[in-house]
């Protein structure tokens, strides 16, 4: 079978491409018969998300299906470091929470449709992985903190930082490549860069975790 989604994802990760080829996506619920879907295919839920071929990362803004194109270096490389530093402080403070990376959608709204947003890094407390439980599909418990590493090529980040928090995200980590800056989110106060590579980044959702942003983006 060819990908059907082949000609729809371009550009650089992040991007969204919002126009979904349906010829081969029948059993998700596109329907048939049309080359691409219109803005008038009822709202995307998680459940026809599950659905979708595998191979490429999806998210849903409010109903909408978006097709994240595949990452690059730089960004895995920043992700992977990131993941492996609040793994191990989560680790070695025995918290018994859970460090989960860009694979994981979440959903964050159900009601009036749903949103579903796949984060570059999640940590969730131990309660929280325990709401969770055996849940095959897509958690509807949201995080403590999210992370999204991101360039000058993603413009709606701050959608998606609106969403986590309006969800009850308590902390956003934005981590901009190209300015080489963090700026933390949260549900108070205004937000916080921290830039310059000595810069020490510390988060309250993790009481004693430290570190400098070079550390972070290497």
């Amino acid at each position: 079978m060819k990908d059907p989604l082949r000609s729809a994802a371009s550009g650089m990760h992040g991007t969204p491409v919002r126009a979904v080829p349906c010829d081969d996506l029948d059993d998700a619920g596109c329907g048939g018969g049309a080359a691409m879907a219109t803005a008038t295919r009822k709202p995307w839920t998680a459940e026809e998300l599950e659905r979708l071929p595998d191979g490429w990362r999806y998210e849903i803004d409010e109903g909408e299906l978006v097709i994240m194109t595949p990452a690059g270096w730089r960004h895995n490389r920043v992700v992977t470091r990131i993941a492996r530093l609040l793994g191990n402080f989560v680790e070695e403070r025995r918290l018994g929470g859970e460090v989960i990376t860009n694979e994981l959608g979440i959903l964050l709204r159900k009601e009036p449709v749903h949103t579903l947003r796949a984060p570059d890094v999640a940590y969730f407390t131990a309660e929280q992985v325990a709401r969770i439980g055996d849940e095959r599909g897509f958690p509807a418990v949201v995080p403590a903190l999210v992370v999204e590493v991101h360039d000058a090529s993603e413009p709606e980040i701050g959608r998606k930082v609106a969403q986590y928090l309006a969800a009850g995200v308590r902390a956003v980590w934005v981590v901009d490549l190209e300015a080489r800056t963090l700026t933390r989110h949260g549900q108070e106060g205004e937000p916080r860069t921290w830039s310059g590579a000595d810069a020490v980044i510390e988060e309250p959702v993790l009481p004693g975790f430290s570190c400098r942003l070079s550390e972070l983006l290497g």
